[in-house]
């Protein structure tokens, strides 16, 4: 049962992260919705302090003075109530009250220097404080965007991009217009401008309502022409923006659309640590669409080697690790489409990704797991994928904690085992994955997710001619049997194919591994039997392939060479009861329309084992058997054992000879 490849557009695919806080911002709460990322700083320079009563501390020009003098009554006012609040407390909540009304009328006022005490004002309260205000407020700040004056739009940016930190703000922003002010600042030639709007615009964006709107407002190709600034804010910025606008289908096909693909392609090389961070997790995105890796294998023939280099990168690197991880899953994504999944062994990929499994950074080595379980899907990966030494690694993640890790390590050995190699199965017993696998589950993994992967990696191993008996020598039959009960269909179905498949071997190991566990003695409603007869007689299971597969058990036992089991199965009275029972129901199908691989034949040897021809011999992804299928199955083979036990002498003898002890 190989597994299906994963793009990671449900699961993982998007990071949390944000933009380091440095001089112009100060933090704020870090929103990641859908792995958005927020800004938390540093996307404009800071605003120089000014004394709010409309001079600069040096008291500006003489005709900006005498300007101040002439001013309407109204914004005299309003300095003077700053001035007196500033007296008494110098941090104000500018966003209510007579302080807010006086900011407001400074706004609106036509002195250059009286507007910038007011972006001033903003851009600095909001750097320590970062609540929700009124759409008053945000209207304030929005129309200081449209001054003619290039200081006061630096201002209002920064004090836009720190209120947009906060999620009702955001909305705020969008409501009052705001995006086509910022839209405005995006094509400024001030790079100061030019950040500070890509910055707010990125937080905005990390609210997944309002994706929609920032594409509406014609902001995608000023971001994608701006991803490409020579200043490491404004790209930074940019490619932050850009990645919060990556999260759904729609918004990918605009921001290809817009060209932002081979932009952000190239900022995978970019000197600046976050700038890597924010390309490689948009890549990936991206990636996540068959169109999107259509294009990118079309026009971005470097791009693999990129991703290869971001994941061997020196750890020590600022952000190192994370950007690593988002590459590893870039690739992953890519990874989904055949012609990567062999593109990427070639270019390098296997023994980059095999040290980063070794990575103390827990999220990498997850990430390269994910990444080399599609990889593992190409059958002509093999020997690559081995001889780069990923299954060492691999299977000790299989007994480590970090569970994301475990399932990803879990597929892809069970990807590498069902491609068949002789060689890989030498060196998966060589490098200790059963142990590891005994250690996973012991005890019983809470995870289910990591339960259903250990389930449908043993039914592989099961498969594996070189597997199977060493599977069977330590123990894991019985770990089998526990993940039975397990609450997840998917589970249960997983660990009943892996049994099924080492019974039908039909082994002396085998059999004595399933005596042993038809009754456990310590625990009697845990063993094999238990399970059967529920699987047989709980209504639950009336339509399930899981029953089929129980009544498949008990034919196959009846087929061993156990002829203490076989008596020990015949002479349980409660479990022929409700074989017998399903032997008279009614099915939709008759019997004769099933093919012979659907029927068994049985002989009147005394059960032989040589004569028992297996039964139900489903794939193991669970979607062949249909509902009536399993039905008629079950019914059918519940008919032969009961023909069989009414109409053999030698059943008979066995049906009435007392149960025997199972000798191990």
């Amino acid at each position: 049962m190989r597994g299906e490849a994963l793009d990671g557009a449900g699961k993982g695919s998007f990071v949390e992260g944000y933009i380091p806080a440095s001089q112009g911002y100060a933090k704020t709460s870090n929103e990641t919705p859908n792995g958005n990322i927020t800004t938390d700083g540093a996307m404009g320079a800071s605003v120089s302090s000014t004394v709010c009563c409309g001079a600069g501390r040096d008291g500006g020009s003489a005709g900006e003075r005498r300007r101040l003098v002439q001013a309407s009554s109204s914004e005299q006012r309003a300095v003077a109530v700053l001035s007196r609040l500033f007296e008494r407390d110098t941090r104000i909540n500018f966003y209510s009250g007579e302080a807010l009304d006086a900011l407001a009328t400074l706004a609106r006022s036509d002195v250059h220097q009286l507007q910038l005490s007011a972006a001033t004002a903003f851009s600095e309260v909001s750097a320590y404080d970062v609540r929700a205000v009124s759409l008053e407020t945000i209207t304030t700040v929005v129309g200081l965007l449209g001054s003619a004056h290039a200081d006061v739009q630096q201002g209002a940016g920064a004090a836009l991009g720190n209120l947009a930190g906060n999620m009702a703000n955001k909305r705020l922003i969008v409501q009052s217009g705001g995006l086509a002010q910022l839209v405005r600042q995006l094509l400024s030639p001030s790079v100061e401008a030019q950040a500070n709007a890509a910055g707010c615009i990125t937080n905005v964006a990390a609210d997944g309502e309002l994706k929609a709107a920032v594409a509406r407002s014609g902001a995608l190709v000023p971001l994608v022409r701006l991803a490409r600034s020579r200043d490491v804010r404004v790209a930074r910025n940019a490619a932050g923006a850009l990645l919060n606008m990556t999260h759904a289908a729609e918004h990918r096909q605009q921001l290809v659309a817009a060209g932002a693909a081979p932009a952000l392609v190239a900022l995978l090389d970019s000197g600046d640590g976050d700038t890597r961070y924010y390309a490689a997790t948009a890549v990936g995105n991206v990636a996540a669409d068959a169109a999107g890796r259509e294009l990118l294998w079309r026009t971005q023939p470097l791009l693999v080697d990129q991703l290869v280099a971001l994941v061997q990168q020196p750890g020590g690197q600022r952000g190192a690790a994370r950007t690593q991880a988002q590459a590893a899953l870039a690739l992953r994504n890519l990874a989904s489409d055949e012609r990567y999944q062999a593109h990427a062994v070639v270019r390098g990929a296997a023994p980059a990704l095999a040290a980063a499994l070794r990575s103390p950074h827990p999220a990498v080595a997850a990430a390269a797991a994910a990444c080399l379980r599609n990889l593992s899907i190409a059958a002509a990966n093999e020997a690559a994928l081995v001889a780069a030494g990923v299954l060492a690694p691999l299977a000790a993640l299989v007994s480590g904690a970090d569970r994301e890790a475990q399932g990803h390590a879990l597929a892809t050995l069970r990807n590498l085992a069902a491609n068949g190699g002789v060689a890989c199965a030498q060196a998966l017993l060589d490098c200790g994955v059963l142990d590891h696998m005994c250690q996973a589950l012991s005890p019983p993994p809470a995870s289910m997710a990591a339960a259903y992967e250990l389930a449908a990696a043993l039914g592989v191993f099961a498969a594996a001619p070189l597997l199977w008996r060493p599977l069977v020598e330590r123990g894991l039959c019985r770990h089998l049997v526990r993940l039975l009960r397990s609450p997840c269909p998917a589970t249960e179905y997983a660990a009943c194919c892996a049994l099924r498949t080492l019974a039908a071997r039909r082994t002396p190991e085998v059999v004595g591994e399933l005596a042993h566990l038809w009754v456990v003695a310590a625990e009697p409603r845990a063993g094999l039997r238990a399970y059967v007869l529920r699987a047989l007689a709980d209504d639950a299971y009336k339509r399930s392939p899981v029953r089929a597969i129980a009544m498949w058990l008990v034919v196959a036992l009846l087929g061993c060479a156990r002829a203490d089991l076989r008596r020990r199965i015949v002479a349980d009275v409660q479990l022929m009861a409700v074989v017998e029972c399903l032997a008279r129901q009614r099915v939709a199908r008759d019997t004769a329309s099933l093919s012979g691989s659907d029927t068994c034949s049985v002989a009147s040897d005394a059960f032989a084992p040589a004569e028992l021809v297996a039964v139900g011999e489903e794939n193991d992804d669970g979607n062949d058997d249909d509902d009536d299928q399993a039905s008629v199955r079950t019914c059918t083979l519940a008919r032969q054992v009961v023909a069989l036990l009414h109409g053999d002498p030698a059943a008979a003898c066995l049906k009435q000879a007392p149960p025997q002890p199972i000798s191990i």
